[in-house]
């Protein structure tokens, strides 16, 4: 997915760069949960609904996808934490055993 990038991302950074308070940016889905500093703030994909791209970081891989569990992320903001993001998956699994 790297490969694809942010057309205009340069643009893009002198954008978000006047704006020292940008806590996150907040990007849709992209198939697989990313988080990267950009820009002097953080900037983060959430999971897909459905499949997710394979994570393969080898810089000649074909992209794929597998069937990986759907997820979502929860953002929860206060002024005593700042944004907490939580990412979750979707789908019935065993649990939850308390300890």
């Amino acid at each position: 997915m790297d490969r694809l990038g942010l057309r205009g991302s340069a643009a893009f950074a002198e954008i978000v760069r006047r704006y020292p308070k940008v806590e996150r940016i907040l990007c849709e889905h992209l198939h697989r949960p990313i988080e990267s500093r950009f820009a002097g703030t953080v900037a983060g994909t959430a999971p897909s609904t459905a499949h997710q791209i394979v994570l393969d970081l080898r810089p000649d891989a074909r992209i794929s996808f597998a069937f990986e569990p759907p997820g979502y992320r929860v953002h929860d903001w206060s002024e005593d934490t700042g944004l907490v993001t939580h990412t979750a998956s979707i789908g019935d699994r065993p649990g939850p055993y308390f300890y």
